[in-house]
This record gives structure tokens, C-alpha cells and sequence, in this order.
């Protein structure tokens, strides 16, 4: 399958899309590994990425929470040229667009943005490469839309995080409360930071899952630098609200059942655990029943795994997209 020239979005004009502009082109004269930057236009704003091997069978690479396109940029090298990678960021992330102020951000909402990405392109069948999040949100497509996925990739991440429907009302009130107050600060001002300092904070905050070397990697799409020489991150601060409505595990397990894929998970060693072990247990044995191969492979390795260690993951997933359904 072949990939489309990628087009520009329209100027929406929007004040709050400037910085995303802005760091953009940066990242285009920071580019090391020359993937192709691309803007898919979204009712918001844009949808930024990248594409490594144009002309290739697409593979859509999804990044975790907070991180960006930027997670893949070690990996995508060590692929081949027939796999075309185009790695996104979702809304709020690294260099697309912000969703429009009122609106949260809820991972069901991810599903959306992979449909509108599968739609530019016209693909009518598409690989998925996520990462912890987007792994997540990859799992949960193939399940929606089992007709148009081929292989699915999960790089330590087992399944989406559940919400107990007793603990529902709780989490709605807390994120409509947060929403709120996240929202009354937009627009206020950005912290900024001396370089060394916005790194050693990125490491600290994914609690040393990345090195000094791959934080750089996050922050060329992750933050921007003002004209003072100090540096602020430039995520959406609605990320860190929690979703309005979560999902439950019986829920969870009702996309897993409608899976047509084969299906590999690439666990890390030093990987988080979000949930009792019954029920990765359970899922896993769902995926082994419902997806049309199921591949268990556990490495060595932190949480970011695929970013720090590219060698490692690389050729599991060269063996894995070359194998033949």
C-alpha cells in the first residue's frame, strides 16, 4: 500500500495553536534520522508526525502518555524499507494541535484520532506499532474495527487500565472538578526552564524509565525554546485530568473478544504494573483465543524499553510484521 503526500492543515488562526506551530519548525532543523514531518488536518487544528520509508506496508506508530512521535525515532531505523512507519502525536501531545478548550481528553477519544489517520491515508488495512498508552489505544481499535487492522504491536502494555464501575462516579466528579481548574490557568503563561533542568525533570517524571540521551530525543517534539534560551514543556495541561468516564474490565474484555489480528505484547522487565495479576492473566488468555496468532515476549528492559534499547525490540518486531498470516 502507498502513502499519500501528506498535506498541510488550513491556518485556523487560533492563538492556541502558535506554539505547536512554532515548535514545529524547530523540529524540522533538529531532524537527525530524516523522516518525512507531515500535518493531517483535524476539525481543531492538525494531527503532526512523521513518516519513515514512504511506499512501504503502513505501520501506525502510537506513543504512551506524554510522550510523542519521538518515542519511535531509534526504533524506525532498524526497520526495513518495505515497513512505512508513521509515528503521530496525538492531540495535546508533542506537535498537534490542542483540542478545543471545554472538552477533556479521554483515552476512548484516541480510537478516534487513529480513524481519522487510517481515513486520510485511505488505507483500507493498517498495521499498529503503541507504545503503554498506545498500545493500549491499538488494542482497542483492532477490537472496534477488527476489519481493518492487520497486526498489532504492544510495547509493555498489556491491557487499558480499568476503572471498577464503583469507583465511576468518584473519578467523573474528580475530573470535572480538575478540568475546570486546569482550563481557568490556560493561556496564563508557561513555566520556563534551563535545558539541563526541563531534562532532568522529564527523567524524573517517568521515575528514570528514560536516559539523558532519549529525554533529549522527547523533548525535540516535546518542548520549545524561547527567545530568552529557556526552555518549557509544551504538552496539554488537560492530560493530566483524569478521563471523565473510564472503562471496566468486562467492558475491556469485549473489544479483546472481537479481535482479527495477530497480536504480539513486547513486556519490559522494569515495566509498571497497573493492575492485579489475574487480570493480565485473563486478558491474555482472551487474546490467545481471539487474535489470529498471539505472541508473548518479555525483555529486559524499562518501561521506555523500545526508545533506550531499539536494538532489543527492533528485531521482534522485523520477525513479527514478516510473518505471513
Amino acid at each position: 500500500m502507498l502513502l499519500k503526500a501528506a498535506g498541510r492543515s488550513v491556518a485556523t488562526g487560533r492563538k492556541f495553536h502558535t506554539l505547536h506551530c512554532k515548535v514545529l519548525c524547530q523540529s524540522k532543523m533538529e531532524s537527525t534520522t530524516n523522516p518525512k514531518e507531515i500535518m493531517i488536518p483535524v476539525p481543531y487544528g492538525h494531527i503532526a508526525g512523521k513518516i519513515w520509508n514512504e511506499g512501504g506496508s503502513p505501520l501506525l506508530g502510537l506513543h504512551g502518555w506524554m510522550d510523542n512521535a519521538g518515542t519511535w525515532d531509534t526504533v524506525a531505523p532498524l526497520l526495513p524499507r518495505n515497513i512505512s512507519i508513521v509515528a503521530i502525536d496525538f492531540p495535546g501531545h508533542g506537535l498537534s494541535s490542542f483540542k478545543p478548550l471545554g472538552i477533556g481528553c479521554t483515552f476512548v477519544h484516541l480510537l478516534q484520532v487513529i480513524e481519522r489517520v487510517v481515513q486520510y491515508f485511505g488505507w483500507k488495512e493498517v498495521s499498529l506499532l503503541g507504545h503503554s498508552m498506545g498500545g493500549a489505544a491499538a488494542m482497542m481499535y483492532a477490537g472496534a474495527f477488527p476489519e481493518k487492522v492487520i497486526k498489532v504491536i504492544m510495547v509493555d502494555m498489556v491491557k487499558p487500565v480499568a476503572t471498577p464501575a464503583e469507583n465511576q462516579p468518584q473519578q467523573t466528579a474528580k475530573s470535572i472538578k480538575e478540568l475546570l481548574e486546569v482550563e481557568a490557568k490556560i493561556g496564563k503563561g508557561l513555566q520556563s526552564y534551563e535545558y539541563s533542568f526541563i531534562v532532568d525533570k522529564l527523567i524524573k517524571g517517568y521515575a528514570s524509565s528514560i536516559t539523558e540521551e532519549t529525554a533529549k530525543i522527547l523533548l525535540k517534539r516535546g518542548s520549545i525554546k524561547h527567545s530568552n534560551g529557556l526552555y518549557s514543556f509544551n504538552y496539554d495541561p488537560r492530560l493530566k485530568v483524569p478521563s471523565i468516564f473510564g472503562m471496566t474490565f468486562e467492558q475491556q474484555k469485549e473489544f479483546a473478544n472481537r479481535l482479527n489480528c495477530e497480536l504480539m505484547i513486547i513486556k519490559a522487565s522494569g515495566g509498571p504494573i497497573y493492575e492485579k495479576q489475574e487480570h493480565y492473566d485473563e486478558m491474555k488468555s482472551l487474546y490467545s483465543k481471539s487474535a489470529k496468532k498471539f505472541i508473548y515476549k518479555e525483555v529486559e528492559g524499562t518501561h521506555h524499553v523500545h526508545l533506550n534499547d531499539p536494538q532489543v525490540v527492533a528485531p521482534l518486531i522485523v520477525e513479527f510484521m514478516h510473518r505471513k498470516l
